[in-house]
């Protein structure tokens, strides 16, 4: 698709999100500041469009004609051709100049950068942008806020404050996690016309994003002469002596997420109490050491268990007999595990013997602290860089990583 037919279909794309975004959007007065580069030229159709839909709109370029290239320089030309005035902004004097005239204008389209942030912004942009964020006009960043990187969901430096971003295609990691999801305001995810067969052939490793709508997707309809074994059976290992709750609430999550069976295996202990907890699930005891916690010698009886997934480690403590019965489990299960909490825990100093095999699938669940006792780091580090942590860690150790938090 040649790259100007994309553009064209970009900037027509932000004017959708305009008029869906503004009823009035015919009485508004639009600024829209361009860059020299592609983000400017989507802004070039943008202020075209909205002309040409009897919309007030001026274009202010944030730098020189001259330095305007390729396809966004024809965009360029065909606003002078139908008359449109562009006023160059080369600098911080000229930006004061023309702030006051912009500070009227009732929504910004913030067209300058896009993805081509690699560094923070210095000079003439770190300056407007942040006059900008502090005159309470609504702006509208096309792909990215400007100041925003596609490669970080951090915030360096000043970055532009939008109250919608436009991005194409799919979405960018800085548009779906914090902090830099924070500037972005209400989400537009934009079809330019690339084919969504190229999209998923990106070659790996590549993100995506769960919606409401994929999820519909994975639930499959449940017909009228259903029962509860067509919808699996699911082993809880969990629970200790003080913390016979975390295994309670995981046979309950169980069930409220669809399992036809659910059976919660404890320490004989704690049986009794998960077991007049709710009358939903069914209960297995298992051998416990003096302190209340799973004996590893609970490890035949537990593989000998019917179940289609095992769900291991909520509130099972910590010792010496939990981490060698987690160990064996590991090793020998022939079922999908999921390993949380406490059965993490059983890994910590000897992440080594974490890993998936052939045929398997393992799913590990750890909040920032629990993964940052398996790596040996901090809670900060693994929040500052939760998707590559969690894609290096899964890659790594042949596992699924669900690496719990705000935008698990």
């Amino acid at each position: 698709i040649p790259a100007i037919v994309l553009m064209e279909n970009a900037g027509r794309q932000v004017v959708a999100a305009l008029e869906a975004r503004y009823d009035d959007l015919a009485q508004r007065r639009v600024a829209v500041l361009c860059g020299c580069g592609n983000n400017g030229g989507d802004g070039f159709v943008v202020a075209r469009t909205l002309q040409q839909r009897d919309i007030l709109a001026s274009v202010f370029l944030v730098g020189e004609v001259v330095n305007v290239k390729d396809e966004a320089r024809r965009n360029l030309e065909v606003l002078g051709q139908l008359g449109m005035t562009v006023v160059e902004i080369r600098d911080e004097q000229a930006w004061e100049l023309h702030y006051s005239e912009i500070s009227d204008y009732d929504i910004i389209v913030d067209a300058l950068l896009g993805t081509g942030v690699r560094v923070p912004l210095v000079g003439l942009l770190q300056t407007l942008v942040a006059d900008i964020n502090v005159s309470n006009i609504p702006v509208v960043s096309v792909d990215l806020p400007t100041g925003v990187s596609a490669d970080s969901h951090d915030i360096v430096g000043e970055v532009m404050k939008a109250s919608l971003t436009v991005t194409m295609a799919a979405p960018k990691i800085p548009l779906i996690l914090p902090p830099a999801e924070s500037q972005a305001g209400d989400l537009v995810v934009a079809d330019i016309g690339i084919p969504q067969e190229v999209i998923d052939n990106i070659e790996p490793p590549k993100i995506d994003l769960l919606t409401r709508d994929n999820i519909l997707e994975l639930i499959n309809p449940r017909h009228d002469d259903a029962h509860k074994g067509d919808f699996g059976h699911v082993l809880i290992v969990a629970g200790s002596s003080g913390k016979s709750g975390a295994a309670s609430l995981a046979g309950i999550g169980s069930i409220r997420s669809g399992a036809g069976l659910v059976t919660v295996a404890s320490p004989k202990s704690c049986q009794g109490i998960i077991a007049a907890a709710a009358p939903d699930y069914m209960t297995e005891s298992l051998d416990e050491t003096p302190e209340g916690l799973v004996d590893f010698a609970a490890l035949e009886a537990v593989l000998r268990m019917e179940n289609d997934v095992i769900a291991v480690g909520p509130g099972l403590g910590i010792g010496p007999s939990v981490s060698a019965f987690i160990h064996g489990l590991l090793e020998r299960v022939g079922t999908p595990i999921i390993l949380d909490a406490d059965a993490l825990n059983a890994f910590v100093g000897d992440v080594d013997r974490l890993h998936g095999r052939d045929g398997l699938d393992v799913v590990i669940t750890p909040h920032p602290g629990e993964m940052a006792r398996l790596l040996g780091t901090t809670v900060d580090d693994v929040q500052a860089n939760r998707v590559e942590i969690a894609r290096q860690f899964a890659m790594t150790h042949h596992l699924h990583v669900v690496l719990k938090g705000y935008r698990t």
